[in-house]
């Protein structure tokens, strides 16, 4: 919707997953403008980043068990009169190939860069406050007085093992959003609860609200509850306070 703010909430650990990485590739595509010394920072940066978030070992499985559900509930559009044959094969085509490749590959996502002692070294001082320093890593130091050309070969290069995961990440969220069910609703003295049917298979939660109103929620989700209570935003740096007028948004179910 033009001039409103959206607010995902996921609702499952693989949803929630997809919606980290999708902001951390985002960054990285922004930051790949950047050829400065600078800019290659925080492409690194970002990149151990990624790394640490796909660390966990059953990562790769779950995410192709979201995918084979996708390409399960696309299965039931085959027959419908104006569904696009050729489109609808080409999706079904690219989720089956996607969720065979995660489950066939067992290696962890970005194996061959954990093997890279330079990001291995600059991973123990991610959290230094301002980051690896010359004298913290003076082999960091070197490198990033490289050409710009240089740098920006050896990241994409880099970058290039995350291209399966974008693309499955992007796929998941994009169907999931696609099938969201928005409907109007009012909370009354900024806040509105309702019971949620524990049988539908909710992915994520998306609120949009018009841009123009000072106000974010903080969302809660049970199995059997869902509560949005909206506060005031007009100033940031105030203990924000409950909006106590009734207030209109639209909320959106993504299910499948």
């Amino acid at each position: 919707m033009t001039g409103s703010i959206i607010y995902e909430h996921p609702l499952n650990e693989v949803i929630r997953l997809c919606l980290r990485l999708e902001q951390l590739f985002e960054r990285i595509d922004h930051q790949l403008k950047d050829t400065t010394q600078l800019g290659s920072r925080c492409v690194i940066a970002s990149i151990i980043e990624a790394l640490q978030l796909l660390d966990r070992p059953d990562l790769k499985a779950k995410l192709a068990r979201e995918l084979s559900y996708h390409l399960t509930n696309l299965s039931k559009y085959r027959n419908l009169p104006d569904i696009d044959e050729h489109k609808l094969k080409q999706l079904t085509h690219q989720l089956d190939e996607l969720a065979h490749s995660l489950i066939e590959n067992s290696k962890k996502i970005g194996h061959r860069l954990r093997e890279i002692e330079l990001l291995n070294v600059l991973r123990l001082h991610l959290n230094n406050p301002g980051g690896a320093s010359s004298f913290d890593v003076p082999l960091y130091h070197y490198w990033l007085q490289q050409p710009a050309a240089v740098r920006q070969k050896i990241i994409l290069d880099w970058l290039s093992d995350f291209e399966q995961i974008k693309t499955a990440t992007t796929l998941a969220l994009d169907l999931i959003r696609k099938h969201s069910k928005m409907e109007h609703k009012t909370a009354i003295h900024g806040f509105h609860q309702e019971l949620l049917d524990p049988q539908t298979n909710l992915r994520m939660i998306r609120i949009s609200i018009e841009s123009t109103i000072p106000v974010y929620p903080e969302i809660s989700v049970g199995r059997h509850f869902l509560s949005i209570r909206w506060f005031c935003a007009d100033d940031i740096e105030k203990r924000p306070e409950q909006y106590i007028e009734n207030i209109g948004f639209y909320l959106g179910y993504c299910l499948l």
